[in-house]
C-alpha cells in the first residue's frame, strides 16, 4: 500500500466519524521505538562494528466511539525498513452483539494468538514474541473476529477468527484461515492460553496447521512467562511436510522506582525441506524510565543458528516512547 492511499484512507475514516450525529469521541495516541545498535560479532566476514541510528516503529493511532456499541480504531505504521507507511489496524468493534462482554470486531485486526502473551512480555520494543519472531501469525489479519466471555464471571474467554491469512496486505487467492483461543484466568496473577488454527494455501503448500500455549504469572515486583508452540505445513509434494517447534521462557524484575531488569530465551528447531537449524536466541536487558511513557533501555541480542555456529551479537540502546 503506497503512502498517499494509506493517508487517504485515513483521511477518510476521519471524515466519516466526524459526520456521525452521535458526537463520537476521538482519541489520537502513537508510539515509537527507535535504537543505536552495534554489531559486536558476526559469522559473516567484515560485517562486526556496523553500527546504526534507526527506527523501528512508528504508529499513529486514532481511536474513535460512535455509541455504546461501535467503536473502532485506524492506525499507521511506519519503519525504516520500508519508506511507505501502511495501515496497521482499520476495524469497527460492536459490544455485547449476544451478551455483556462479548464482541465482533470487522476489518484488519489483531488475530487470538500472541497479543496475550505480548502484553504479559511488555517489551515489544525490543523483540516480538515468539510465534510473531518466527512468523508462525501475522499480529493482523483482514476479516471477521469474535470474543468474549465463557464463564460469568470472565474467568473463561474465547477467540475467534475468520480471515485472509494475507496480514496487513490484499487477499490474494481464495483461502482462508481459522484462528481460535481459549484464556483461563484462575487466579489474579496468571493468565494461561491455548490457541490453534488451521490454513489452506494455493501455492507449493497445501495446508497448515498451529498449535500454541502460554503461561504467564505477573506480580507486583516481577513477571515470568512460558510461550511454545508447534507448527506443520503440508506442502504439494508427496508426503512432504515442514514443521517448527518454538519455546520461549522470559522474566522481568522490578530493581527500582525506574529501573527494570529483562531477560529471555528461546529455543526454535526447524525441519524443513530444503534446512534444518536448531535456532537459540537471548535477550538481557535494563530499563529505565524517568517519565511513565518513556523508557531508555540498553539491551544485548545474542542468536545462533545451530550450537557450533559463531553467533550474532548485538548491543543496542533502545528508545521506546508512547504518546
Amino acid at each position: 500500500m503506497t503512502r498517499s492511499t494509506a493517508i487517504f484512507l485515513l483521511t477518510c475514516l476521519l471524515l466519516f466519524v466526524q459526520s456521525v450525529k452521535a458526537q463520537p469521541t476521538v482519541e489520537v495516541s502513537g508510539l515509537a521505538f527507535a535504537d543505536y545498535a552495534y554489531l559486536l560479532a558476526s559469522p559473516v566476514e567484515g560485517e562486526q562494528g556496523q553500527n546504526s541510528f534507526g527506527y523501528r516503529r512508528l504508529y499513529l493511532t486514532t481511536d474513535f466511539t460512535l455509541s455504546d456499541a461501535f467503536s473502532g480504531r485506524a492506525r499507521l505504521e511506519a519503519k525504516d525498513s520500508d519508506i511507505h507507511p501502511f495501515v496497521k489496524d482499520l476495524y469497527v468493534k460492536w459490544s455485547n452483539p449476544w451478551g455483556k462482554g462479548h464482541e465482533l470486531v470487522f476489518g484488519l485486526s489483531g488475530p487470538p494468538v500472541f497479543g496475550i502473551s505480548e502484553r504479559v512480555w511488555g517489551y515489544r520494543s525490543l523483540e516480538k514474541t515468539l510465534l510473531d519472531r518466527n512468523g508462525i501469525a501475522s499480529s493482523r489479519d483482514m476479516g471477521v473476529a469474535a470474543r468474549g466471555p465463557v464463564t460469568s464471571g470472565g474467568t473463561l474467554r474465547y477467540g475467534l477468527m475468520v480471515a485472509n491469512n494475507s496480514g496487513v496486505n490484499a487477499e490474494t487467492d481464495k483461502y482462508k484461515r481459522v484462528y481460535a483461543q481459549m484464556a483461563w484466568y484462575p487466579a489474579e496473577p496468571f493468565t494461561i492460553t491455548l490457541g490453534g488454527d488451521y490454513a489452506g494455501y494455493g501455492d507449493e503448500r497445501t495446508a497448515g496447521t498451529t498449535a500454541n500455549a502460554f503461561i504467564g504469572y505477573q506480580a507486583s515486583t516481577f513477571r515470568v512467562g512460558l510461550e511454545g508452540f508447534f507448527n506443520q505445513i503440508q506442502l504439494a509434494e508427496a508426503d512432504a511436510l515442514d514443521n517448527l517447534t518454538g519455546v520461549s521462557l522470559f522474566a522481568t524484575l522490578t530493581l527500582g522506582t525506574a529501573w527494570e531488569a529483562v531477560a529471555r530465551v528461546d529455543q526454535v528447531q526447524r525441519d524443513l525441506s530444503d534446512v534444518e537449524t536448531n535456532e537459540l536466541f537471548v535477550l538481557a536487558g535494563v530499563a529505565y524510565q524517568p517519565h511513565a511513557n518513556v523508557r531508555f533501555i540498553p539491551n544485548v541480542l545474542v542468536s545462533k543458528e545451530n550450537a557450533d555456529d559463531e553467533a550474532w551479537v548485538s548491543g543496542r540502546i533502545t528508545l521506546d516512547v508512547h504518546f
